[in-house]
């Protein structure tokens, strides 16, 4: 991100994945400076409404009964701005609908997996944001 500023501090950057650390971690915390409120967030910042969605006790998947948010998106600073000519952040998820949750036994309230013998999804459950601009 500090590469791309620096040739155009303007840049949108959207920052995705499967980051194998929970958005409280070293790595998202200090290594990326990822920011929990928008408030906080300052000039080449970067924001993770993941952080929140976790601390409200969301997750996107589960490893000995305790859930957690690998699968996080980030957004620049810049996409924080009033400005609604351009794209902006609005608001972020997780897709966790019933037909992707097991519905019974040990993994009851986990994601859906797909497996020799069972139809499902994924081990995480998807994550999503967003994105607005306004209509002319």
């Amino acid at each position: 991100m500090d590469s791309i500023y620096k040739i155009n501090p303007n840049a949108k950057i959207i920052t995705m994945g499967d980051l194998n650390d929970g958005s409280y971690n070293k790595s998202v915390k200090e290594g990326i400076g990822a920011k929990r409120k928008q408030s906080e967030v300052k000039e080449f910042g970067v924001y993770n409404p993941f952080e929140e969605m976790f601390y409200k006790g969301n997750a996107t998947l589960f490893y000995r009964d305790a859930g957690d948010i690998f699968d996080q998106i980030m957004v620049s600073e810049t996409f924080l701005k009033k400005d609604f000519s351009s794209f902006r952040y609005w608001k972020a998820g997780i897709c966790n609908r019933p037909y992707m949750i097991t519905p019974s036994g040990q993994y009851k309230g986990y994601p859906l997996r797909h497996s020799n013998t069972e139809i499902g999804y994924s081990d995480h459950f998807p994550s999503y944001i967003y994105l607005i601009k306004e209509a002319k």
